[in-house]
């Protein structure tokens, strides 16, 4: 009898398989353990093999640092933007119908704009001030650029309300000059569920206020 793949430790990923594309790019592959006992495959692309798993290498991290927030405790306005980065592009990629192209480009714009803009800074730490700072810089440049880093940052934003990290999205107060309409693709769905779990957190407070008094 053929001898069955020995199981994956709670936080341990198999073994990266790397696969050539069609169209000139790699493609890198492999199975994690997550700490709530589930195994996913987790890919990454690049335009070389080495490219391909160092993308696949940061994702597994990821992947593996989303579940154990899942499991152990909830987002805080303390914790690391980069930390409220990693669930949100999570819960795109999972929990909505986004296509590859949308999530990759969200991917981009918080790579390339936000993680140097904000990385520094706690979830909380995201202001007005710093926001529009950055939307400035951006906008001096290119209107494109600033639209896309406008739009994925108030997506980022609710969905930190909807996790109970923040109460509420401080791109409201943004100054009307600063503001400018992105150009994402089909996120309307991961808005819609977005929005359903502010309501419920807000809910929640309404219910607590109500028994405090």
């Amino acid at each position: 009898m053929k001898a069955g793949r020995t199981p994956l430790t709670l936080g341990a990923h198999g073994k990266i398989t790397t696969d050539r594309l069609d169209i000139g790019r790699f493609r890198a592959s492999a199975r994690i353990r997550t700490w709530d006992d589930e195994v996913h495959r987790v890919t990454a692309t690049g335009d070389s093999a080495a490219d391909a798993q160092a993308v696949l290498q940061e994702r597994l991290a990821e992947r593996l640092r989303v579940s154990e927030l899942s499991v152990w405790r909830s987002l805080t306005s303390a914790d690391p933007f980069h930390e409220l980065v990693i669930c949100w592009l999570d819960d795109i990629r999972s929990f909505s119908d986004a296509s590859r192209a949308t999530c990759a480009m969200c991917e981009r714009v918080v790579r390339t704009q936000l993680m140097p803009a904000f990385g520094h800074l706690t979830i909380g730490e995201i202001t007005r001030k710093p926001i529009e700072d950055h939307l400035g810089i951006l906008r001096a440049r290119s209107e494109d650029a600033a639209g896309r880093s406008q739009e994925v940052l108030e997506l980022l934003l609710d969905f930190g309300i909807g996790e109970g990290a923040i109460d509420s999205n401080p791109m409201d107060a943004v100054s009307p000059g600063h503001r400018a309409h992105g150009c994402l693709g089909n996120l309307d769905d991961h808005r819609n569920v977005v929005r359903g779990r502010i309501e419920l957190r807000r809910e929640e407070r309404r219910h607590q206020a109500r028994v405090d008094d």
